[in-house]
């Protein structure tokens, strides 16, 4: 990942975030994460129109845990979760 912004800037923005309180923090982080989901998952539609949205969901967990689990136990949550969310459609 290309990072040209200098040390002393970094610091800084650290600084003005760091001097807000927790409570404001956490909604900004919160608020990122969201910002963040909807535009990968803009992505996986704009790709795989076809895809239901459950499976929007499963390839939307798959994209952000890639790096936390191997393949086989992605694939292994991926196949639960879409057995779950199936259930929790019929009701």
């Amino acid at each position: 990942m290309m990072n040209d912004t200098p040390r002393s800037v970094l610091q800084k923005q650290f600084e003005i975030i760091y001097a807000k309180p927790l409570k404001e923090r956490l909604e900004g982080l919160f608020e990122m994460t969201e910002l963040s989901r909807k535009i990968i998952q803009h992505q996986i539609m704009l790709k795989q129109p076809e895809l239901t949205e459950t499976e929007i969901k499963i390839e939307l967990f798959k994209t952000f845990y890639r790096f936390d689990f191997d393949d086989v136990t992605l694939n292994h949550i991926a196949e639960n979760m879409k057995q779950f969310l199936k259930q929790a459609e019929m009701g």
